[in-house]
């Protein structure tokens, strides 16, 4: 063992002692060094520097011209348009900075770089599922344009004016005056009402009239509070169907149209309804609430009891 370890063991006897002009020497000398591979590898680094000043000009008026297009052509939303031109300069401005990296450093291989990333991005989807859903959700409504800014929509639960849609989320500003804040991802995969999609909207309730009162001239009645109300479409024009004959009336269906939105459509139901019932009571024209007939029978002997009204034979 002892042979293994003086085997093992440098000569110190023959080694001279380690000075402080020692260090000093091997100090200036790496700082030599490095100083003459520097100014080696200046020019290289200029040449560098300038290609990737050079991408990231070209990245700027990228983004620029594709904002410029997008105001021009108004077929392209701004916000879809701003992140097309943010990916695209990010793009350019990376393949800049590997081409930078290139000729400054010779041994430097982008393809490694992108083989870690590929490695990588599998596991970010994975723990970022949820936010990538929404993301590429926001991108398609972008994109598709299933409804826009201004436009009330209903989704789920929500329904509103629409606010502001991003990456992220919609937000919806509720007829009660709250704030929703809907991802992207629900609001894509889910059933969705747009209510103001066009610019009229049709309307409709039952009115009730009584079985001995006139239809044709509850009919008529109604069409003529139609016409007279502000707000109410004369093209396509309003109209009334006889839809059931319920237990204790006959049910009339009103159609009419109007502008689409809520406000609008609150409104001039209001005005209708109104009317339509001050009308059929100007008229004499019932409009019956459900109601129960109890016909009461005496017996010879005892209190009296439900009974069914007589046959007509008897």
């Amino acid at each position: 063992m002892l042979l293994l370890w003086s085997f093992l063991q440098p000569d110190r006897v023959n080694q001279p002692p380690f000075t402080i002009n020692d260090g000093i020497t091997l100090f200036w000398g790496t700082i030599r060094d490095f100083l003459k591979g520097t100014a080696e590898r200046l020019p290289y680094l200029i040449v560098g520097v300038f290609v990737y000043f050079f991408f990231w000009v070209v990245s700027r008026l990228v983004k620029k011209a594709i904002n410029n297009v997008a105001k021009r052509s108004n077929s392209i939303n701004n916000m879809l348009a701003s992140l097309i031109s943010r990916i695209v300069g990010a793009l350019v401005s990376v393949f800049g900075f590997l081409a930078a990296c290139v000729i400054v450093i010779p041994s430097f291989k982008p393809g490694d770089i992108i083989a870690g990333l590929g490695i990588s991005t599998v596991a970010i989807g994975f723990a970022f599922k949820d936010i990538l859903q929404n993301y590429f959700a926001g991108l398609l409504i972008l994109w598709r344009q299933p409804f826009k800014v201004g436009d009330q929509i209903r989704v789920k639960d929500f329904e509103g004016t629409v606010e502001e849609i991003n990456m992220r989320s919609t937000r919806l500003k509720t007829y009660d005056g709250e704030r929703a804040i809907l991802p992207n991802g629900d609001v894509y995969t889910s059933v969705m009402l747009v209510r103001t999609a066009y610019n009229i909207r049709r309307v409709k309730f039952v009115v009730g009239i009584g079985y001995p009162d006139s239809i044709e001239e509850a009919r008529q009645v109604i069409h003529t509070v139609l016409y007279g109300i502000e707000g109410v479409l004369k093209e396509p024009a309003p109209w009334v169907y006889v839809t059931e004959l319920a237990g204790s009336s006959v049910n009339l269906t009103v159609f009419f149209w109007t502008e689409s939105h809520q406000a609008n459509v609150l409104k001039v139901s209001d005005q209708v309804v109104t009317g339509i019932k001050l009308a059929l009571d100007e008229a004499s024209i019932d409009m019956p609430f459900p109601h129960t007939v109890v016909l009461l029978e005496q017996q010879p002997q005892g209190p009296a009891i439900l009974s069914r009204p007589p046959s007509k034979k008897q």
